[in-house]
């Protein structure tokens, strides 16, 4: 049985309705990603395509929809443009005119280097799906193909998506495509073995970086992990790290975390040990939030906010474990992690509104408050 039958008889998936999504950037420099979407068997008068609002572990609607441009549908196999109404900000509804093979085409502006847009310049391409695709309502259970046509023949695709031909993938469903980030281009990937799974480290940018000593630290966070939840619920884990002038983050997803980080931030040591503090975090939403996660979050909502009580255990557990991970580590001492912890301690002492909202109501807001600071 082929990959791909396997992912559809795992979903009990009549294979019928075929989606197939291509993505080129013949225009690195452009900022535009060219996105094709070609629909095979389709068998309603109506289709109705929606792009997400925003992205899961990055709670803040982010309107993805704005940096969509040159929108058209068409009947593949005559050529005939389709009709397509805007129905709201995300949400186009084509009228197929009774064709069962529809393509639509538009472009995505990519400027944003973060871990949740996408990113496109002469030396690599970085999308999510949630920025880039649109999905079908009532068909999100149906498997995605991906095809990716690199600008040049030198560049490389890294996702954790399976591939089942040449630059081309399969996703089990919309969810798994939202949840698996895209590094086209020159980056390195590095692999190495931990516990018998594979790994694989891909990196973007140039950077004082010692690969080798972040490779043997990040060997340890997760046989320390490992060790907490009783095994890697994964066969390949990807870490995909980004190096620019100052930026700092990362986003976790089911079998891989996207990093970004300073370029310079690692000959000093506290810099060195914020970094890998950052990998025990998105490593540790693994389990917490990905696999451990708020009733409120099991099934996603990409058209409005999900709203849950909980981001303080989802979150706040994660951020006391990136401390204590390297600790159990022995990447660093109890003196150190204590002054890690102290400097925790201060900021909460330190912000007035743990006496206005409870840690519920303030993960409520999350999406007003937290990820939209203001005054």
């Amino acid at each position: 049985m082929t990959q791909t039958k396997q992912i559809l008889a795992a979903n009990n998936i009549v294979k019928n309705l075929e989606i197939t999504y291509q993505v080129s950037m013949y225009q690195p420099g452009s900022h535009l990603f060219e996105v094709q979407l070609n629909l095979d068997n389709w068998q309603q008068n109506t289709l109705d395509l929606k792009m997400p609002v925003w992205t899961p572990g990055s709670y803040l609607i982010r309107e993805y929809a704005k940096h969509l441009q040159d929108w058209q549908a068409k009947d593949s196999q005559t050529d005939e443009l389709l009709v397509t109404e805007k129905v709201s900000k995300n949400h186009w509804r084509i009228n197929t005119n009774n064709s069962s093979n529809i393509q639509v085409t538009y472009r995505m502006y990519a400027n944003e280097l973060s871990v949740r847009t996408n990113h496109l310049n002469h030396s690599h391409g970085y999308f999510n799906g949630a920025a880039l695709f649109c999905y079908l309502p009532g068909y999100e259970q149906e498997a995605i193909k991906v095809k990716i046509i690199p600008p040049d023949s030198d560049w490389r695709v890294t996702t954790d998506i399976p591939e089942i031909e040449n630059n081309t993938y399969l996703a089990a469903d919309f969810d798994t495509l939202v949840d698996s980030p895209f590094e086209i281009g020159t980056h390195s990937v590095y692999e190495f073995e931990v516990l018998g799974k594979k790994h694989r480290l891909g990196i973007w940018g140039e950077s004082n970086l010692s690969v080798e000593q972040a490779i043997a630290d990040i060997e340890k966070i997760i046989k320390v992990e490992a060790d907490l939840y009783g095994g890697l619920p994964y066969e390949d884990y990807l870490f995909l790290l980004h190096l620019s002038a100052n930026n700092f983050g990362g986003l976790e997803h089911k079998n891989s975390c996207s990093l970004i980080y300073s370029r310079f931030g690692f000959r000093n040591t506290e810099k060195y040990q914020r970094f890998l503090q950052l990998v025990a975090h998105e490593f540790f939403h693994l389990w917490n939030v990905k696999r451990i996660r708020p009733q409120a979050l099991s099934n996603f909502d990409y058209d409005q906010e999900n709203y849950t009580t909980s981001l303080w255990f989802a979150e706040g557990a994660t951020s006391y474990y990136d401390l204590l991970i390297p600790l159990a580590a022995r990447i660093y001492d109890a003196k150190t992690f204590l002054k890690y912890l102290g400097k925790e301690i201060s900021k909460y002492l330190s912000t007035p509104g743990r006496k206005v909202q409870s840690l519920s109501e303030s993960s409520f807001d999350a999406w007003i408050k937290l990820y939209r600071r203001d005054a």
